[in-house]
């Protein structure tokens, strides 16, 4: 058992938790609890290293969850606390490779997330992305690091399954998007999101919460879509309106 918060891996740990410049280093990010390690095990991910505590491998299920994983470290409470990245650990960690999921060769839709800083809004994105089928997001540059620990609890395991790729500029999400017509997200003055034709091979580019999309979603857009709004707020939360209008490309892409 691993009793010391100085021991080489705890430090690893505690590193990648922290550090988004260690995570790319490595190419490796941190995993937190028996749902998030399933996932990745589910998905033919191997863990580098899986910490766990003595009480979760005596709760139900912890066992089973932990019988593939042979190297697996048992560490004290005290440990895996000083390791997570949450207020209440659930007892199990993994350090898991960054998942390399192919765009399809075909690609007729795409999301892009402009300038999102708030961890939680990303997650709440890629998992929402996930449910409603979206065959790959880009993420443009000022975007929140997508293996931050807050936004791999948000996504619940859409690292797992959906494509995803940090642009390095805004070129290469121009080229990737050659050939779809392109909707920057507005919070007025764009045409009504049920009114268009999300059937045809098109892109859905959302921005940030404090500024919307930047300079370059302006340019490369072909057009703009409004959700409209009958109450007094002013704007929605940017996961919730990326939501909204997901779910409406879903609605049209799948319906019978």
């Amino acid at each position: 058992m691993i009793t010391s918060t100085s021991n080489a891996r705890i430090k690893r740990v505690r590193a990648l938790q922290a550090d988004r410049r260690a995570r790319a280093a490595e190419g490796v990010f941190v995993v937190e609890g028996p749902r998030l390690l399933r996932e990745a095990l589910l998905a033919g991910v191997s863990p580098e290293l899986t910490l766990y505590t003595e009480d979760f491998a005596a709760a139900e299920g912890g066992a089973a969850l932990l019988d593939p994983l042979d190297d697996a470290v048992v560490v004290s409470e005290a440990v895996m606390k000083a390791a997570s990245d949450t207020q209440s650990p659930q007892g199990v960690l993994a350090v898991v490779p960054v998942p390399a999921l192919a765009f399809p060769p075909d690609l007729d839709f795409a999301l892009v997330v402009d300038g999102l800083q708030n961890p939680g809004n990303l997650g709440a994105i890629l998992r929402t992305a996930d449910a409603a089928g979206v065959p790959g997001v880009w993420l443009a540059p000022g975007t929140v690091d997508p293996t931050n620990p807050k936004v791999v609890r948000g996504a619940a395991g859409a690292h797992f399954r959906l494509p995803l790729q940090v642009a390095p500029d805004w070129e290469h999400i121009r080229e990737a998007l050659a050939g779809l017509t392109v909707y920057l997200a507005d919070a007025d003055g764009g045409v009504f999101y049920d009114r268009v034709d999300w059937r045809e091979p098109s892109a859905l580019v959302v921005g940030s919460e404090a500024h919307g999309a930047g300079r370059e979603a302006g340019a490369l857009a072909n057009a703009r879509v409004t959700i409209p709004m009958v109450g007094g707020a002013e704007s929605l939360n940017a996961a919730v309106a990326t939501g909204i209008l997901l779910f409406e490309v879903a609605r049209q892409r799948f319906s019978a």
